[in-house]
């Protein structure tokens, strides 16, 4: 009979310690324990999905999967541990790091991250916790243009926008991204400035924050994700973003306030700005409300 050991639940980092121990050398030397080990790895990858195979193959009648699973997943683990232990490299710290990207890519709980960047500047710095905006769609010329009101003041928010493009794209609806930022990420210096409600009792908030620099990254991101969302029919059928491009929205918004928002957060943003956006170009303008306090970018219609 196989001797049975008992060995107590663990943390990584005990773990590894242990597994350590029993780390190999090789006859072929120095440069065989390293590649081993990721060798390994693969091998024993390859093993999961062997396992997932059989499962799929026999269903019920493979009564051991579980176990069998779990085995080889523990061939992963001690794999990953030894590359881990031969680079420097911490397992906890791999862990914990690894947790807290995920949580920032995939979480839908990020109360914690939605920051009210202007709760403590004067009310009429502050963005309203709700508004509603029309976007009003008018001929001039034979060319199409849509002009952006603010509903509970009659004001035009900026000039008459057009596509600025050889193509009819749609573009000229773009605002309504501004206004997902504001609704999602409670950040926006293109509608402060459009609103008139820059942070002007502060002159370094005004100057960074809200400032030209601050409202062409903005635009940049805009236009970028623009680009990406081209080659995926505008997100119209999409509930996700390439992680990739979250992570070049996060590198340009680094050096101001929304460098604390996740990416699950501009995600968020994105594909619910891009869903009303559709709508507009779809019934060529309408009403929108545009809500902080409940997180939301609602299409309201034409009337």
């Amino acid at each position: 009979q196989p001797v049975a050991i008992k060995i107590k639940t663990m943390e990584f980092s005990n773990y590894q310690q242990e597994a350590k121990k029993t780390i190999q050398d090789y006859i072929k030397g120095k440069e065989a324990n390293t590649m081993v080990p990721f060798l390994g790895l693969i091998g024993e990858a390859g093993s999961v999905i062997t396992e997932l195979k059989k499962n799929l193959r026999d269903g019920n009648a493979y009564t051991n999967y579980k176990n069998k699973l779990k085995e080889e997943l523990g061939d992963v683990l001690w794999y990953i541990s030894t590359i881990a232990t031969q680079n420097g490299l911490d397992l906890d710290e791999i862990a914990t790091n690894n947790l807290a990207k995920i949580k920032d890519r995939f979480d839908l709980e990020h109360s914690d991250n939605f920051i009210i960047y202007d709760a403590d500047y004067p009310q009429e710095e502050q963005f309203p916790r709700e508004f509603e905006v029309l976007f009003d769609v008018i001929n001039e010329g034979g060319k199409e243009k849509v002009r952006v009101i603010n509903n509970a003041t009659k004001e035009q928010l900026g000039d008459d926008i057009t596509d600025n493009s050889h193509q009819d794209d749609g573009y000229r609806f773009h605002d309504i991204f501004h206004f997902g930022y504001v609704a999602y990420l409670g950040w926006s210096p293109v509608v402060r400035k459009l609103m008139g409600i820059k942070r002007k009792s502060d002159g370094t908030m005004d100057e960074v924050e809200d400032g030209a620099r601050a409202a062409i990254t903005e635009e940049l991101i805009s236009l970028y994700i623009y680009s990406y969302g081209s080659d995926h029919q505008l997100f119209k059928y999409s509930s996700s973003v390439d992680t990739e491009v979250l992570k070049t929205v996060q590198k340009l918004v680094s050096g101001i306030e929304v460098k604390n928002c996740t990416q699950k957060q501009w995600e968020t943003a994105i594909i619910n700005s891009y869903k009303v956006y559709d709508e507009l170009r779809v019934n060529k303008g309408g009403r929108v409300l545009v809500s902080i306090k409940n997180r939301k970018l609602i299409y309201l219609g034409k009337s």
